[in-house]
């Protein structure tokens, strides 16, 4: 025989070199690990959450990735809540809370359903999928809400319950495919109602559950921005009598053996817009309409006019009404003067501009004022809440009193955006521009804020009238020198 060994006559294939040793690879340290399984349950929970199949079974799933997964959720959700807020934005700490509390009722029906299944490890391993598999439906859902469905609208109730039902049945199908995975319970019946169960318990906790935004919308911040600069009240008051100096300066005389009327707009509430530009458009219906141009006074509190028109103080308004007396003949001559602001239960008027302080405003004080300016016919119209209560101080029986309100009831109207309070737009803008009658027109603005507070759902305010015996057949003789296109009443 030839010996294998020493290569002669031998023609087969050369022995095969001896195999190395068998090394077993180096375990992963555990940091890479547990980002594998993390990374690998957030995959497993987005196939569910488009109804797939992953395999389950084999994924390591603890209280490691269920942490993991809740702050992924968390950092996720303040995300939303940023893209969702207009800024200027201010984070709230107790938006985190209001969130994370959602995956306390999670652990507990984990442990309900591992407890009734027998099966421990379905604690983990349903609350770490779950957490994963509602990612993306929430991330979809806020996308809808935020960005598809109307935010304002009378449509949007019922696109918010189409999105909200839909949202509902993706949560159950998610619910009955996870459980199948987990084979959980095993019997298809109990599987159905245990999703069901769940699906219904997380949708009134949503619907339920008082939730409170981790960004809102700074409004502090906001106002802080657009707040103008600081009134420096020495600055402001040491204008004040070179203002109504001008004021008057401009009053016409009265004309001998014709009745005049001469008009003043007082607006003391600077907090709200509306009663500067109520107190402005008074006073050009009475200058276009009512031949009053050259007869007006115009006191407003506003940061927008506080260096062009004098301040709505009762210093201001004692002076220029002591003017106006002294330019009219008390036998003839008419004042008809128009108060706007908020009012108070015991006839007093809100005085305000923001960082300025003023006395008082009250009926007996305005009563006193009008007594020393020597004024006999007066048309005094206050536009407040619960401005009847000023009637009692007023009356007489050559002054007309027309109230916004009874002395016991609010009007309303008043808002930073509307262009007048109800009583002043039924009156001013309505009426006046329909009659010359200063009574037809309390008549029709009753009537017209009677039926807006009745579409509102108001209380009525009920606006009151308190006629002189005299002062009626005095404006029946100013009225007689009005033109006759304004005299005449349109209906």
């Amino acid at each position: 025989m030839i010996d294998p060994t020493s290569g002669e006559g031998w023609h087969g294939e050369a022995p095969a070199p001896p195999a190395a040793p068998y090394i077993p690879p180096a375990p992963r340290p555990e940091a890479t690990s547990a980002v594998l399984d993390y990374l690998r349950a957030l995959r497993a929970g987005l196939r569910i959450a488009l109804l797939g199949r992953p395999a389950v079974q084999d994924l390591r799933l603890g209280p490691g990735q269920f942490w993991a997964l809740l702050a992924t959720s968390l950092l996720l959700a303040c995300g939303w809540d940023w893209l969702a807020v207009d800024p200027p934005r201010r984070f709230d700490l107790w938006g985190l809370e209001s969130t994370a509390i959602f995956f306390l009722p999670l652990l507990l029906v984990s442990t309900v359903l591992a407890r009734l299944c027998g099966r421990p490890e379905l604690l983990w391993r349903f609350a770490v999928l779950s957490v994963a598999s509602d990612l993306l439906p929430d991330a979809v859902g806020n996308l809808v809400y935020w960005h598809v469905l109307p935010q304002s609208g009378g449509d949007k109730q019922h696109w918010y319950w189409l999105y909200y039902a839909l949202m509902q049945c993706w949560s159950l199908a998610v619910s009955w495919r996870l459980l199948s995975l987990l084979d959980a319970p095993r019997s298809g019946v109990r599987r159905g109602l245990a999703a069901a169960a769940i699906t219904a318990l997380f949708a009134g906790l949503s619907y339920g559950m008082p939730y409170t935004g981790i960004w809102e919308k700074d409004y502090r911040a906001e106002f802080d921005r657009k707040r103008p600069p600081a009134l420096i009240a020495e600055e402001v008051f040491s204008h004040q009598d070179e203002l109504v100096n001008q004021a008057l300066a401009g009053l016409a005389p009265t004309q001998p053996g014709r009745p005049s009327l001469y008009f003043v707009a007082y607006a003391p509430d600077g907090e709200q817009d509306v009663f500067r530009k109520e107190a402005l458009y008074s006073t050009r219906l009475f200058a276009g309409r009512f031949g009053a141009a050259q007869r007006s006074l115009t006191l407003v509190n506003s940061r927008a006019t506080v260096g062009q028109l004098p301040l709505a103080t009762t210093v201001n308004l004692e002076q220029g009404l002591r003017a106006i007396g002294r330019k009219m003949n008390p036998q003839q001559d008419i004042l008809f003067l128009y108060l706007t602001s908020h009012g108070s239960p015991d006839a007093e008027l809100a005085v305000k501009l923001q960082g300025l302080s003023f006395k008082a405003f009250t009926a007996p004080r305005l009563a006193q004022i009008l007594k020393d300016s020597g004024i006999r016919w007066k048309v005094l119209v206050v536009s407040a809440c619960y401005s009847g209560s000023f009637i009692d101080s007023l009356r007489d029986e050559r002054t007309l009193v027309i109230t916004a309100a009874r002395a016991d009831r609010t009007s309303f109207g008043c808002s930073d955006d509307a262009e007048f309070t109800y009583f002043g737009r039924a009156y001013l803008q309505q009426a006046l521009n329909q009659t010359s009658s200063f009574t037809e027109a309390f008549a029709r603005a009753r009537a017209l804020v009677n039926q807006w507070e009745t579409r509102d759902q108001f209380e009525h305010s009920e606006p009151q009238i308190a006629e002189g015996a005299l002062i009626e057949a005095q404006l029946e003789q100013w009225r007689a020198t009005l033109p006759e296109a304004v005299r005449g009443t349109t209906n």
